[in-house]
């Protein structure tokens, strides 16, 4: 089990969990995975590098045993 310091929140996670990027579209859209990575260093990295505008919105989540947790959040 590592952990990680993202956004002032501790996060542990282990190697079999799965970090995902999503963005979506509008205040009541869904969000569709766009990076799908197994390090919380590269998803910050993909989270970070995404440009978002004109009511787009973006999010990093920590998928643990089947639950999604919420890491980050952006919104334009």
């Amino acid at each position: 089990m590592k952990t990680v310091n993202i956004d002032g929140k501790d996060f542990v996670y282990n190697a079999g969990d799965v970090w995902k990027v999503e963005v979506g579209k509008g205040e009541k859209g869904g969000y569709h995975s766009r990076y799908t990575l197994d390090t919380p260093h590269s998803a910050m990295f993909y989270f970070n590098g995404i440009n978002i505008g004109r009511g787009f919105k973006k999010r990093l989540s920590l998928i643990q045993n089947g639950k999604k947790v919420t890491v980050a959040r952006a919104t334009s």
